[in-house]
């Protein structure tokens, strides 16, 4: 590039550049890639298209764009990613956030919501997210919802730590609690029982399938966050009696799981002491696993 290249001009190549080398929905893409390596939003953007790119900045760009052409999801590169109503922070020691998560946070919203309507008294409610990696089911809960309080653990003290930041950069370190340890095992043994809902999207992705995904997955990702084992259901079976635990009478376990286990996690449930059933999510595939906790055990 040129030194008097400018961001209409340098947004024109790196189109054509990601559209040459594969890259699905190229135009938003370079329109991302050039935000990041000026630090600019989209809106300053397209108002200051004649500016010219410092050395500096191309300098930023161009390394951001071998990255992308290599596989690299555009998530890791530019430190973020879209959820629902917030931006959260992302690096490789968290998987990036995707839609099918979404319709996980919905559904709970949902129980919760019938929740507060059949009681005759104003409530509040606690959540556990269990696995919360960068936390945004977590900051997505707290944020939505003044009622809701969440205890989120996870294993991986870096997903914790990115996790933390987001919690900071939302302003919820009054309603979002983050606990180091394997699954439930940090929580106060004092809780057992009273909290509303348990979410989890665990490692579920069966090992077999993983080398199989696309490359910005199995290459970028954490298989620590996205090995489930050999059907998908090793760590659900382990959440499984901790959300039993865990749960009051009535309690939603709101897990999100591959598509090929879902019937196998409902089996495993009500085996369990729950009533439960399978969600499809965008795509209508079977996603998401509801299970209420039965009070007859």
């Amino acid at each position: 590039m040129e030194e008097t290249w400018n961001i209409r001009s340098v947004l024109d190549w790196t189109q054509g550049y990601l559209l040459n080398h594969g890259i699905g929905d190229a135009r938003s893409q370079a329109q991302r890639l050039v935000c990041h390596a000026l630090s600019l939003s989209r809106v300053d953007l397209f108002l200051n298209l004649d500016k010219p790119l410092s050395v500096e900045e191309r300098d930023i760009l161009r390394d951001a764009i071998k990255r992308r052409v290599a596989g690299e999801p555009l998530q890791y590169i530019t430190g973020k990613a879209p959820f629902r109503f917030i931006d959260v922070i992302v690096d490789k020691g968290v998987l990036i956030p995707r839609p099918e998560t979404e319709v996980l946070v919905s559904e709970v919203l949902r129980f919760l919501d019938d929740e507060r309507f059949a009681s005759e008294e104003p409530s509040s409610f606690l959540v556990a997210d269990i696995c919360t990696g960068s936390g945004c089911i977590a900051a997505s809960l707290a944020s939505e919802r003044e009622d809701i309080s969440v205890i989120a653990t996870d294993i991986s003290n870096e997903a914790l730590d990115i996790a933390c930041r987001n919690i900071e950069a939302l302003g919820l370190r009054d309603k979002v609690s983050l606990l180091p340890g394997d699954l439930g095992s940090a929580i106060d043994e004092d809780l057992m029982g009273r909290f509303d809902a348990i979410v989890s999207n665990p490692p579920y992705v069966p090992s077999d399938l993983i080398d199989t995904l696309e490359i910005q997955v199995a290459s970028f990702e954490p298989r620590l966050a996205l090995d489930g084992g050999s059907d998908g259901l090793d760590i659900f079976r382990r959440l499984l009696p901790f959300a039993h635990k865990a749960l009051r009478v009535g309690g939603l376990f709101a897990c999100e799981l591959h598509e090929t286990s879902l019937e196998e996690a409902v089996s495993l449930a009500q085996s369990t002491g729950f009533d439960a059933k399978q969600i499809c999510d965008l795509n209508d595939k079977p996603r998401v696993l509801l299970a209420y906790k039965r009070g007859d055990e």
